[in-house]
């Protein structure tokens, strides 16, 4: 009873003092304002306050209740957390900046059209096979509608090669694109380098549209490449930055495979390949009326201390969510807290370029072992995608049922990454798709190319569809596996590989052509390598981009006063030695 009586007496002692702890969540209490003039004892306000004995502070019940609230936001994904989480601005920004990825299906997929070669052909008005044209001494015409670069500049025979050649071409543009523009979206922000990649679309297929002979337009094919990659690279970050852990997965789910789709729908009805490049660079020009209303990055605002830029976005953000905005003052906390240690003391912010990926050991492993996946997802994933043109069929409905696959892959890939996490769902698309490649080969070993069309279609889009969904995992692995000073440039160290990856792949379909079955063992081989290799990586589901960072680089925790006592920034061990002090 004694000993009740005491503690009931130490609680009332603890209210009347103004103790800055509750029982459960250390939430700030009323405190007195007599008592707090000055603290006699080192105090903790959940884990971002600590004021020092006989140090001056202000009254904490003078704070505003919108600071209290604040006290608990230690990340920016808190903060966005706290302005809605997944809100109306969260929405409109997926479908701004993702809704280009149906034009970007447009410019990756057709060379599959453009590049077309017939397979009946009319020489002095004689019906002759493909195989057949090069004996051709008379005046050869394609027996069909198409309209292709094969047609016009007459690619056939000794000069077959160069349609898939140029294919090739585009890929390594990609990864031009993904080395230069990466470092820019890293220094000079996301907003304005994702503008550029789009306006270079777009001139690039102006100049498609407009190439006089077949050189011109291998160099306009390699300008849509690096932009496509350009694009691809910074829009993958771009759109996750706004996004909190529960939600980031939501960026890898765009409308690659609706575009796809399109544009076997487009391409049906457009057969004369200069019109069909033409309106498909019209959705491009939408980024006039977007743009106005995309803002920058605000991680990566804060990543490089331009807190009143910072705080305008977040302000916006709030304003559209229906929240109440942030102060000033945490966010400028959270900065000094997830500031690396290696900026400078003087607040400038160091800049890196790619050595770092040499230097830090974290950094190597994590990208060696990325860029393995990515080369492999790659290779596969668009080696299945050009070598369509050997599937037997309509070969627009092919391409729709191509990208109807993909439409489905990315939303079930989503909901599989959410129940299992990023690694074990790369490790299982991977392998549906391996376990139907091998099927396609051992088909066209036993029966070769006549009959069991349906059945080798089928087993053909449910390996397409394993691809699509690793295409996703990987993506939403890759974004989270590196710090928000070197996000971009390590996606794009990935998809360097990724590039020469899809470069070797229009060869794949061109020994297809000759040899079916050997294009599928050698896909299936890789992409078995491919899973294998994602069990060398850390899962990265559900923690958020500041855990993420300080795996690969350390910060330092210097204290700065803001004007409300004395701000320490304090890891978890603190705040656990601090209560238990307490």
């Amino acid at each position: 009873m004694t000993e009740g009586k005491e503690s009931e007496q130490d609680d009332d002692e603890d209210k009347n003092s103004g103790a800055l702890y509750s029982d459960d969540e250390s939430i700030i209490e009323e405190a007195s304002e007599e008592n707090l003039e000055t603290a006699e004892t080192e105090a903790h306000i959940n884990g971002i306050f600590s004021v020092n004995k006989q140090e001056q502070i202000l009254n904490v019940t003078t704070l505003p209740k919108k600071v209290r609230i604040e006290c608990k936001l230690n990340n920016i994904d808190d903060v966005l957390e706290e302005l809605g989480g997944f809100g109306k601005f969260q929405f409109m920004m997926l479908i701004f900046l993702l809704g280009f990825e149906i034009p970007t299906a447009f410019l990756v997929f057709i060379p599959v059209f453009i590049g077309a070669t017939p397979s009946i052909w009319l020489c002095d008005n004689e019906t002759i096979s493909r195989t057949d044209a090069c004996t051709c001494e008379g005046q050869l015409y394609p027996l069909d509608s198409t309209v292709s670069i094969v047609t016009e500049w007459k690619l056939i025979c000794s000069t077959s090669w160069v349609s898939d050649t140029i294919v090739s071409l585009q890929m390594l543009g990609m990864m031009f694109g993904s080395i230069c523009v990466s470092q820019l979206s890293d220094w000079y922000g996301r907003r304005y380098v994702f503008l550029t990649m789009v306006l270079q679309m777009i001139v690039a297929c102006i100049l498609t549209a407009t190439a006089p002979n077949a050189w011109v337009y291998a160099a306009a094919r390699f300008l849509c490449g690096g932009a496509f990659a350009g694009f691809l690279t910074t829009t993958a970050i771009y759109s996750m930055e706004f996004l909190t852990p529960k939600w980031r997965q939501l960026s890898s789910v765009g409308p690659f495979g609706e575009g796809t789709m399109l544009l076997g729908v487009i391409a049906y009805f457009l057969r004369p390949w200069r019109t069909l490049v033409w309106v498909t660079l019209l959705p491009f020009t939408l980024i006039v009326v977007i743009f106005p209303f995309v803002p920058e990055s605000p991680r990566w605002l804060l990543r490089n201390q331009k807190f009143e830029k910072c705080h305008t976005v977040l302000k916006y953000i709030a304003r559209v969510n229906g929240k109440a905005p942030i102060s000033m003052e945490t966010l400028k906390f959270i900065a000094e807290k997830e500031r690396p240690a290696s900026d400078n003391d003087d607040g400038k912010v160091e800049r890196f370029s790619y050595f770092i990926f040499c230097r830090d050991k974290n950094l190597r492993k994590t990208t060696l072992y990325l860029q393995g996946i990515w080369f492999m997802w790659a290779l596969v994933y668009f080696g299945i995608s050009y070598n369509i043109k050997n599937l037997a069929g309509n070969p627009y409905l092919n391409v729709i049922l191509m990208g109807g696959v993909d439409a489905i892959g990315y939303p079930t890939s989503f909901l599989v990454n959410i129940k299992i996490g990023r690694r074990k769902a790369l490790v299982t698309f991977m392998t549906i798709t391996a376990i139907f490649l091998v099927a396609i080969a051992i088909l066209l070993l036993t029966v070769g190319l006549e009959g069991h069309d349906s059945l080798r279609a089928s087993l053909y889009f449910i390996g397409k569809f394993g691809t699509a969904g690793a295409r996703s995992a990987c993506r939403t692995l890759t974004g989270e596996s590196f710090p928000t000073a070197v996000r971009t440039m390590g996606i794009a160290m990935a998809s360097i590989t990724a590039s020469l990856g899809a470069a070797v792949s229009p060869q794949l379909a061109y020994i297809g052509a000759y040899w079916p079955s050997v294009p599928f063992f050698v896909l299936a081989a890789i992409s078995v390598t491919g899973s294998l290799m994602s069990f060398l990586l850390t899962e990265t589901s559900g923690k958020p981009l500041q855990e993420m960072q300080d795996k690969k680089i350390r910060y330092k925790k210097p204290a700065q006063k803001y004007g409300v006592g004395t701000i320490v920034p304090m890891n978890n061990e603190d705040d656990e030695h601090n209560m238990k002090h307490l």
